[in-house]
């Protein structure tokens, strides 16, 4: 089984950016929706970094 991690950042020229403060409401559906519809993803997680030091694409 595999680990899905979903990530939404804030950023107006893509040098810097902030993690989105998306409601605990909508990451909770969005949560059992991977899980419950998606074969392999028993675990889902936010991304909360910000970049610098991280970057805007996952790697």
């Amino acid at each position: 089984e595999y680990t899905a991690v979903v990530r939404s950042a804030n950023t107006i020229d893509f040098m810097t950016a902030t993690w989105s403060r998306l409601p605990y409401e909508f990451l909770d559906t969005v949560s059992n929706r991977i899980i419950n519809e998606v074969r392999g993803i028993n675990r889902v997680t936010y991304d909360i970094s910000s970049k610098p030091p991280a970057t805007i694409e996952w790697e």
